[in-house]
């Protein structure tokens, strides 16, 4: 097991005002951040934290290559998932301590040890090291782009997925299980279906980084559907959020074909629907090729990483595969 996640979680109206006590007893703190809220928030954050600070863009970082950081004693990870994931891969190649600052609810990765990395044009996930605190300023978050809020609902809803499988795959496959964590991220998933509030949301996201920080893998938030949306990185530039949202229903018809889940896809469609998330492939901006593609390519990423996928179980073909799409709307 690893550590358990963040120390300290702070989410309310003006939040950032404590992160000066938090890191009070060190001198060098470096910011990982991006142009947009540089320019926008970096006065709030050093007049919050009272002492200079080390600015970072993430977009400037190259992991593998030495980056002059001086002698910094604290990252502040500011900004969305870019900013969050540069921060943890600086705290766990310095093994210094890390702080996540979100500006917006756009995914789990809030509190999570997990990073998103970049190669060959997929991504793929890095343990990294969880944060000591979360500071979740609700007045910051709630300027985001509403777009981000609803990548972030699609973070959480596609648990309907990954936990069924998970459950599946132990039982199949004697795949590593905790039935705390699953408790976890079960609670967290059906918080936010009975209530999308912001800061119901944004707990939901650190509940699920929590877990995947006590498991020691993203095992239990990410299934066959993340794997997918990794795969779909090539050929869909949507937010990854709003993939995994798009597959979790193909990945549910499936697993309600094995007796693996409680959620219908037909529900979690509609919950897309209402808040007008992408449910069609005509407004995911792929096509059934690409997208049958990036399943299979989805299921050798799965593969590789030693996960069981209901697909799997099921030897699920393209016939099927366009069949399960067609019956969904997709």
């Amino acid at each position: 097991m690893s550590s358990k996640g963040p120390q300290i979680i702070e989410i309310e109206d003006g939040a950032l005002g404590k992160l000066g006590l938090l890191i009070e007893d060190y001198t060098n703190p470096i910011c990982v951040t991006d142009e947009l809220i540089h320019s926008e928030y970096s006065q709030l954050l050093e007049t919050a934290i009272g002492k200079p600070c080390k600015w970072l863009m993430a977009s400037t970082y190259r992991a593998n290559i030495n980056t002059v950081l001086g002698n910094i004693d604290i990252v502040l990870g500011f900004g969305g998932g870019s900013s969050l994931d540069v921060a943890k891969l600086i705290s766990r190649d310095t093994g210094i301590n890390w702080i996540s600052i979100p500006t917006a609810a756009s995914h789990d990765g809030i509190a999570s040890e997990v990073a998103s990395v970049s190669h060959n044009g997929y991504k793929y996930s890095e343990k990294c090291k969880a944060p000591f605190a979360v500071i979740a300023d609700t007045s910051i978050i709630s300027r985001a782009p509403p777009r981000l809020r609803l990548a972030g609902l699609g973070d959480i809803i596609c648990k309907t997925s990954s936990l069924a499988e998970w459950k599946l795959a132990h039982e199949a496959m004697n795949e590593e299980f905790d039935d705390d964590v699953f408790s976890i991220v079960r609670k967290a998933l059906e918080s936010v279906l009975a209530d999308d509030s912001l800061e119901t949301l944004i707990s939901a996201e650190i509940d699920a980084g929590r877990a995947m920080s006590i498991f020691g893998s993203s095992r239990p938030c990410s299934g066959t559907e993340h794997a997918i949306s990794h795969a779909m990185d090539i050929s869909c530039a949507e937010l990854h959020g709003l993939q995994v949202a798009f597959a979790t229903p193909l990945c549910l018809h499936y697993l309600q074909e094995a007796g693996c889940t409680e959620h219908k896809p037909g529900d979690i469609l509609s919950f897309m629907s209402e808040r007008e998330m992408p449910t069609t492939l005509s407004e995911m901006r792929i096509s059934k090729v690409q997208f049958i593609d990036s399943i299979r390519h989805g299921l050798k990423i799965m593969e590789k990483r030693n996960r069981y996928s209901v697909l799997t179980h099921l030897d699920v073909d393209d016939s099927s595969l366009e069949t399960a799409m067609a019956e969904l709307g997709y």
